[in-house]
């Protein structure tokens, strides 16, 4: 046959990808066929054809596809042609169940052509990229053989051991040999560094500070620890080598390394040595520069471990010294507090030195705002104590003209001693006055701040953040103690419902004047969901301006629960985004960020492999790992499906794979962004404002469940029922357990519920597992649970029932009612179980498939849509409450003067009336009012 010129080649090839992407299998199998029968019969064709017929809809086609393609890979010699390979690979990586083959094609074809580096390099990269350590670290170590002149190579090979090594999937056997390999190759590059600096490193040897960050993960994983603190004090790559370069950040690996090796007496050196005192400028300079907590930090382990007479005293004393020498120290300050604790349990250093040493510390650092978490860190679990030191700041630092961070410490001091730390609940008096008592200073120094601001010419055009906005938080903290645990719920702390309003107006006017504080605006979402005004709690989240990464770590925030409090979108806000008013697209939002990580954490990790960060590229790698997995991820794909379900819109079938995904799960969730000031050892603030326990994973069960049964109900109505009993999930897993206290009341019936209605959609569905009387007993309990709820539901003569009394909050008057987060919460997930039994009771009446018991199905048919009504009455009955005359009077009344069923002295309410100006409480109660109907708009939106 004679030779094919390029262009003609490609003309074929291209006519046979234009049938491809026309979806014109066949055609593209005929041209296929037509080049092999005039002699073109090349590897290259057979896979083009293999994979042509495995993206044939014929069952016949596809199994022949599958099959051709594994033939080619297993065929001898092996294939080298790289757009076959390529094309191999393309098929395997669609077909489940190929991953050793996946990696035996490229291994195989770089045995037979060792010298080729493109075939080497795909190897590698493909391993790499589909998290296979052990193949690419097969390859890398064939590229370090056959390419030794590039050392990159050598040192991709120790850094996959060491991930293999690492690896939690990793068999013990495998952790053990690929790890010992990586210590030994990382060893002898580290031996390969001439002690003379003048002299030329071999090229396998260390020679960046990165290769040296390796070696030290690499000695850290195998429990090295004390070669590590070896190897820096040695010359070729010590602290003071050319490799280090004067990081400081070496500083660091070598005193977590001296604490996990257990080294006391050399830790204490180290720390002793590197900070050793000096009158020179330059040498305080440069204290300044690597003064670290994480250095002093072993200089308190070791003295609390060492058993030397006197540790304590003479570590005591080098800490107050360099103390003295540079008094702005907070490490050296801590370290010395510590140090007397230490001291003083283990009876070496006198009770009676940690107050007045401190005082000292007081004196030195008061201005500063961690000072209180630093005092409640190291004496908080001692009344005795911090009742001194507050005493001591309010005569000698909190007095006038001393500075308002001192006064703000105090105040902090006092709320964690008297408010959080009192063995009693502190009256309403009490609260009342420690509130009014932040609003004055705040009030007083706003004023003083605004009035020094028109006075200088340089005025900032943005508010920041400052100090004195803590008084705000603190305020709103203490209007939010809790009260007395519920008679019938006496292990759940409970928050006044009406201390919400009037700690959410505080935080409003905060953020009038601070609008970029981001622990007042993460509290006030948090606080606008308990109160169900969803629609101001997104439009707030939206001024947090939430990093990517966020979405992961502090998103929850809003996000938890959101579907079954504000599903619906708000109306349209004039220049605003989407995300903005509208729950489905903050949820789509969320989600694109875990969608669009996979792709970026992919290009970094690729990069920083080629660049030689391997530390770097090992911690994005994790972040992949945790992004992938992310417990936060699960929930938003959950969430978003579900919030369609209530309020329609895309029907989100993309999401499908994650909903059902059941593997293990990372938790990330962070709530470090709240303040806390609470007592030591009590719970910390955010606990007690959360909507319901923290989901966990039997909440992810209960909501696959959910899902499942809205997924499998649709399956009927499309005519594609699940009828293979193989592929239905075992109904043993379906059963929600109660090992996790992470669901509400109504997360937990309606999840023991729609367990019922997944039964007997499976039935209709055509499995052999259930049986009829089975579905008989289910049906039975969801008409039981349907008539509890109509009862819960029912409305009396004032026009309340049992779920509006308890669910929602009194303004004023008891006629003059408000909803709260559980309402909606118990509405929605009500709404939701009445979709699913209504779309199952639809079904069932049609022709074809299993039948339910017809009496049964009467009555369902009767009692769904009732029940849907008497939902929506209360909803109606709680709009009209909200819009009646005299409501906004008496919100306003109520954040000014407080709940008028307690005493509150009138200096107190003038406090309230002085600091929130007037006119922004009214636009507040009236945004709140607003928000309140939207939310109820959205409950009489939803269609069975």
């Amino acid at each position: 046959m004679a030779p094919i010129s390029d262009a003609v080649f490609l003309r074929r090839n291209n006519q046979i990808q234009d049938a491809i992407d026309g979806q014109n299998l066949k055609q593209a199998l005929q041209l296929i066929e037509k080049r092999m029968k005039k002699g073109e019969d090349t590897r290259f064709l057979k896979a083009w054809k293999a994979h042509v017929l495995w993206r044939h809809a014929d069952e016949a086609h596809h199994k022949r596809g599958i099959a051709e393609t594994l033939e080619l890979c297993n065929a001898e010699p092996p294939t080298t042609d790289i757009d076959t390979l390529d094309l191999l690979f393309k098929t395997l990586q669609k077909i489940e169940g190929q991953d050793a083959t996946r990696s035996n094609l490229w291994e195989r074809a770089a045995k037979a052509q060792p010298q080729d580096l493109e075939i080497q390099g795909r190897w590698f990269t493909y391993a790499f990229e589909s998290n296979d350590w052990k193949s690419a670290q097969k390859a890398a170590m064939s590229l370090q053989k056959n390419f030794p002149r590039d050392r990159k190579y050598y040192f991709w090979a120790i850094f996959l051991s060491h991930l293999i090594a690492t690896d939690a999937r990793s068999s013990e056997t495998d952790r053990k040999l690929f790890g010992t390999l990586a210590y030994r190759m990382i060893s002898k590059a580290a031996a390969d560094v001439p002690e003379n600096p003048q002299q030329t490193s071999p090229p396998r040897a260390i020679q960046s500070s990165e290769e040296l960050r390796l070696l030290i993960k690499i000695y850290e994983a195998q429990g090295m620890n004390s070669e590590v603190v070896k190897i820096l004090d040695s010359d070729n790559l010590g602290l003071k080598s050319r490799v280090v370069q004067s990081d400081n950040a070496f500083l660091g690996f070598k005193a977590s390394n001296l604490v996990a090796a257990q080294m006391w007496e050399e830790g204490i050196a180290f720390v002793k040595n590197l900070y050793a005192i000096s009158n020179d400028e330059e040498r305080l300079k440069a204290l300044r520069e690597i003064d670290d907590w994480s250095i002093w930090s072993v200089l308190v382990s070791a003295t609390k471990n060492a058993k030397t007479p006197g540790v304590a005293a003479n570590s005591e004393k080098f800490a107050e010294e360099f103390s003295r020498l540079m008094p702005k120290s907070r490490n050296a300050a801590l370290a010395r507090l510590d140090i007397i604790v230490c001291g003083i349990q283990s009876g070496e250093t006198a009770a009676g030195t940690l107050i007045p040493a401190c005082k000292e510390y007081i004196d030195n650092h008061i201005h500063k705002l961690y000072a209180f978490n630093d005092i409640r860190r190291i004496v908080g679990p001692n009344k005795d104590h911090l009742s001194t030191l507050l005493d001591y700041i309010n005569q000698h630092h909190a007095s006038a003209g001393k500075g308002n961070v001192s006064k703000i410490n105090a105040l902090k001091l006092d709320y964690c001693l008297n408010i959080s730390g009192s063995e009693h609940r502190p009256s309403a008096d009490a609260i009342e006055g420690f509130v009014a008592r932040c609003l004055e200073l705040y009030g007083a120094s706003f004023k003083e701040g605004q009035s020094k601001k028109e006075t200088s010419k340089a005025a900032s055009s943005t508010i920041e953040s400052q100090p004195i906005d803590d008084l705000c938080i603190l305020a709103a903290m203490s209007l939010l103690q809790p009260t007395e645990p519920h008679e019938t719920h006496e292990t759940e702390i409970q928050v006044s419902k009406t201390s919400l309003i009037r700690s959410a107006a505080v935080l409003d006017h905060l953020c009038r004047n601070s609008p970029h504080n981001y622990e007042a605006l993460l509290l006030l979402v948090r606080i606008y969901l308990l109160l169900g005004a969803g629609s101001l709690a997104l439009s707030t989240f939206s001024k947090l301006s939430v990093k990517q990464i966020q979405f992961d770590s502090v998103a929850h925030i809003l996000f938890t629960r959101l579907s079954t409090v504000h599903p619906h979108s708000a109306p349209p806000v004039e220049g605003a985004e989407y995300k903005d008013f509208d729950p489905l697209s903050a949820f789509v939002q969320g989600l694109n960020f875990f969608r669009n990580s996979e792709v970026n954490t992919m290009r970094f990790r690729t990069a920083g492999l080629e660049e030689g960060a391997y530390v770097n590229t090992e911690e994005i790698i994790e972040l992949r790992r945790r992004l992938s997995n992310s417990i936060n991820r699960r929930m938003y794909a959950l969430d978003v499906r579900r919030t369609q379900r209530l309020a329609g819109g895309d029907p989100m079938g993309r999401y499908d794979d994650l909903a059902r995904d059941s593997t293990p799960v990372v938790d990330s969730r962070k709530f470090g962004a709240f303040m806390s000031c609470e007592f030591v050892n009590k719970p910390i603030f955010e606990e007690r404002v959360r909507l319901g326990p923290l989901p966990r994973n039997n909440w992810l069960a209960s909501a696959r469940i959910t899902d499942q049964l809205f997924s499998t109900l649709k399956g009927i109505a499309l005519q594609k029922p699940l009828t293979p009993d193989a592929d239905l999930p075992s109904l043993e897993m379906l059963s929600v357990t109660d090992t996790e206290r992470d669901q509400t009341s109504a997360e937990k019936e309606t999840s023991l519920v729609h367990v019922k209605l997944l039964k007997v959609a499976l039935f209709m569905a055509g499995s052999k597992l259930i049986t009829s009387d089975q579905v008989e007993a289910a049906l039975s309990q969801v008409e039981e649970y349907l008539g509890l709820k109509k009862l819960e539901l029912t409305m009396n003569e004032k026009s309340s029932s049992s779920l509006l009394s308890s669910t929602t909050l009194c303004v004023g008057s008891e006629n003059v009612v408000a909803p709260t987060w559980e309402y909606f919460h118990k509405s929605y997930t009500l709404l939701e179980t009445l979709k699913a039994l209504w779309q199952l009771v639809t079904l069932a009446t049609k022709k074809g498939g299993k039948k339910l018991p017809k009496e049964r199905l009467e009555k369902l048919s009767a009692l769904v849509p009732e029940l849907f009504e008497v939902v929506r009455s209360n909803a109606r009955a709680l709009k009209q409450r909200i819009s009646a005359s005299g409501v906004l009077s008496s919100l306003i009344d109520l954040v000014t003067q407080g709940d008028q069923s307690t005493r509150t002295e009138k200096a107190h309410q003038s406090t309230f009336e002085a600091t929130l100006d007037s006119s922004c409480i009214e636009l507040f109660c009236g945004s709140l009012m607003e928000s309140w109907e939207e939310a109820l708009d959205g409950v009489l939106l939803v269609k069975l």
